[in-house]
């Protein structure tokens, strides 16, 4: 029996790969809801509640909210905001730079 050698393009081989992962995590998110605790757990860095309204949801509103956003407010007391987490998540991924990841809560 002779071995044999298959050489692989390493750039190649990690693009075909980061391409898969892309899909996976795409289409687990499609169609998938967040708690504002899932949201800010999974992509602010375990901000606190007050922190991520300040901050982003009050600061982006007029970009994640409405019929392109990917925020539903809550209307009234004891209602939970509804995020849509796919496109919050890209979202998050495309402007983490203008958010101001250091900044306190106001006393």
């Amino acid at each position: 029996m002779n071995p044999f050698k298959i050489e692989v393009d390493q750039d190649a081989l990690n693009e075909i790969i980061q391409w898969h992962i892309n899909e996976v995590l795409d289409e687990d998110l499609s169609g998938i809801t967040w708690t504002l605790d899932e949201f800010r757990k999974k992509c602010c860095g375990n901000k606190s509640r007050a922190w991520v309204a300040l901050y982003i949801f009050s600061r982006f509103n007029d970009e994640i909210t409405g019929p392109d956003g990917w925020l539903i407010r809550a209307n009234a007391r004891g209602q939970q905001n509804i995020i849509f987490a796919k496109p919050a998540k890209e979202w998050m991924e495309e402007n983490r730079q203008r958010i101001d990841w250091r900044a306190k809560l106001p006393r």
